[in-house]
């Protein structure tokens, strides 16, 4: 918990409409203005169908939004072209996924490395920063392994790894906790924690009320049918 006040990500009556103009058209998100200040660790929170994992998707940068704007770290990233908003993307970000998407008959460290094929990592780097990683999360031992030979746990921190990689500023993770039990849960807010206390921005959607209460989380923005409810944002 760092309490930044340098804001790094900003959304302005962000909208994000699917199927617009027609009869099953769904406003996701309603016109959201939030901040995130660099370092901070901001939680969305909300049930299911309010709107948090789309916000969060716009945050991210991997969707774009119907209207408004989303500004990341000085840039307006819904004017970018693709291209541009891949590269802001593998750039700032760092992405941890419910399912964690791990390719499970390939190895650890193979998983790890993939965000840096499409950059130009040249080999012997893609492995030595793959393996540094992996050691940081304990895991070091673990990097030929099959991922389908590891435990639920493991596969969490390899996800984790996977995030790590490209060296983001920013994690964005989107329902970490939600198939995992209690113990893994809390295993990944002190992996979270630890990030956040190297400088890492995090931010966290989520319905989990151990991640929304936990020591490191500076703000909780609650949404309800893609609009935040009353309070600060």
């Amino acid at each position: 918990m760092n309490g930044a006040n340098h804001q790094l990500i900003r959304t302005e009556d962000a909208s994000k409409v699917y199927n617009p103009r027609r009869p099953d058209e769904v406003c996701a998100v309603d016109r959201v203005s939030v901040t995130v200040g660099r370092g901070e660790v901001v939680v969305l929170e909300g049930p299911s169908g309010s709107g948090k994992t789309t916000l969060l998707s716009l945050i991210g940068c991997m969707s774009r939004p119907t209207s408004g704007r989303i500004v990341v770290d000085g840039r307006d990233v819904a004017k970018l072209s693709e291209e541009a908003l891949t590269g802001v993307r593998r750039e700032l970000f760092g992405f941890i996924f419910q399912q964690f998407n791990l390719i499970s008959d390939v190895s650890v460290i193979e998983n790890v490395m993939l965000p840096l094929y499409p950059v130009g990592v040249k080999p012997a780097e893609m492995k030595r920063r793959a393996e540094e990683t992996l050691e940081g999360l304990g895991l070091g031992d673990k990097a030929a392994r099959h991922v389908r030979n590891l435990s639920g746990g493991e596969q969490q921190r390899v996800a984790v790894a996977r995030a790590l990689i490209n060296r983001p500023e920013i994690i964005v993770a989107d329902e970490p906790t939600a198939h995992l039990d209690r113990k893994l849960s809390e295993d990944l807010m002190e992996i979270l924690e630890g990030l956040n206390r190297d400088g890492r921005t995090v931010v966290i959607s989520t319905h989990d009320q151990l991640i929304s209460n936990h020591r490191i989380v500076d703000r909780v923005i609650t949404m309800r049918d893609g609009r935040v409810e009353d309070g600060p944002t």
